[in-house]
């Protein structure tokens, strides 16, 4: 379940959040994180390479060696 994190927390992100290699999932559909802001990511959809701003998505689970 993923975890919610207020705004008065001091740290931003619950997780680490890599430009253009962090897989996200949004109401719009999949795609990567391209550009972040506060509370606010940029996200590239895989679907139809169209840019979106969102602050509602859960991550992608990567598996590590």
């Amino acid at each position: 379940m993923p975890r919610k994190v207020l705004r008065s927390q001091s740290e931003l992100y619950p997780f680490v959040v890599e430009l253009n290699k962090t897989r996200v999932i949004t109401r719009e559909g999949k795609g990567l994180i391209t550009k972040k802001t506060n509370e606010w990511i940029y996200v590239l959809l895989d679907k139809n390479n169209q840019t979106i701003k969102t602050s509602i998505y859960l991550v992608e689970c990567m598996e590590t060696a």
